[in-house]
């Protein structure tokens, strides 16, 4: 059956069209104001184009989905409360998932009893899978790192405000120290998940962690601020191909069934 992946962004969409083995990608902008009616004329669009009909559909947001609603968005405002009642296609099946989640599901292996991934690009998020299979809480919306807080000599703040790719751009940081530096507070936020989990592996995802010196940062701040033992046998990966791991895991959660 053909199927439709969609990883709404900030910024852009992701589209990945499958069908008979053939795969297809290309991108759209969102944005701020990028709406409900913005989004199901771009699946209209979609269903057209590929000529689509009794086909999956899955789409995945930088925000809270609890039992398949949207209700907490901050980067895409006008998508709240977004539902698969409210999309208006022609599938047979929709899907709704925080990209995050998603994204594990891509990588995520039945040989690990425990692993995260932490996608930082405009926002940050965290996902967990104990024995190959990802893990929500009670409500959905496990893993929401950027909220947690941490104290520091100008105040309280949350890790979303030190170190997400939205703050890094508002307060203009280019310079090797300040980018180091926004990474070791994320590095900060995964130690306590290293310590709490004691995890097997760790995926490292998102634009905001491309950058070197972020990158160097977080790594390092792991390794310092985690238990030794809790990390002795945990292996660090950056994701391969991170600009469609979200598609790649709506794919392999369509095919979960």
């Amino acid at each position: 059956m053909a199927e439709l992946t969609i990883e709404i962004g900030a910024d852009t969409a992701l589209l990945q069209f499958i069908d008979n083995g053939v795969t297809e990608q290309y991108k759209v902008p969102t944005g701020e104001g990028f709406s409900l009616a913005d989004l199901n004329q771009f699946i209209a669009d979609c269903e057209s184009d590929y000529q689509l009909s009794d086909y999956q559909l899955a789409l995945a947001v930088p925000g809270m989905v609890r039992h398949q609603s949207l209700f907490s968005c901050r980067h895409l405002p006008a998508l709240m409360g977004l539902s698969p009642e409210k999309i208006h296609s022609k599938a047979s099946r929709v899907l709704l998932s925080n990209d995050v989640h998603a994204a594990l599901h891509a990588v995520a292996s039945s040989k690990y009893r425990c692993e995260i991934l932490v996608g930082c690009a405009a926002g940050m998020g965290m996902a967990v899978a104990f024995d190959g299979k990802v893990f929500t809480g009670a409500e959905g919306i496990a893993g929401d790192l950027g909220n947690c807080r941490v104290m520091t000599e100008s105040g309280e703040f949350s890790l979303d405000q030190m170190a997400s790719g939205e703050s890094i751009r508002q307060r203009r940081f280019r310079n090797p120290v300040e980018l180091y530096r926004s990474g070791a507070y994320l590095g900060m936020g995964i130690a306590w998940a290293v310590n709490l989990l004691n995890p097997q592996r760790i995926w490292l995802a998102g634009s905001t962690l491309n950058q070197a010196d972020y990158y160097k940062g977080c790594v390092a701040s792991i390794k310092e601020m985690a238990m030794p033992a809790a990390l002795s046998h945990c292996q660090i990966s950056r994701v391969d191909d991170s600009e469609t791991i979200v598609c790649r895991g709506l794919h392999a959660m369509l095919q979960q069934g």
